[in-house]
């Protein structure tokens, strides 16, 4: 496995889990989701952008 597929696939694990997290704070309605669900919706987006980022650095490296 080359090294920017590990990237990807730990940014996508990543975004992953801040979904999670996210999804469990607002199912429990607690502080947690009032104090952190912004937070959460901007790291998971952050995530989700570094893999489509560097899926596509690998498909152009691989046309190349």
């Amino acid at each position: 496995m080359d090294v920017l597929q590990i990237i990807m696939v730990v940014f996508m694990v990543g975004a992953l889990g801040a979904v999670v997290v996210g999804v469990i704070a607002m199912a429990i309605n607690g502080k947690l989701n009032k104090n952190h669900s912004n937070k959460l919706m901007r790291l998971r987006v952050l995530f989700q952008a570094i893999a489509v980022l560097v899926f596509v650095i690998i498909i152009w490296a691989s046309r190349n």
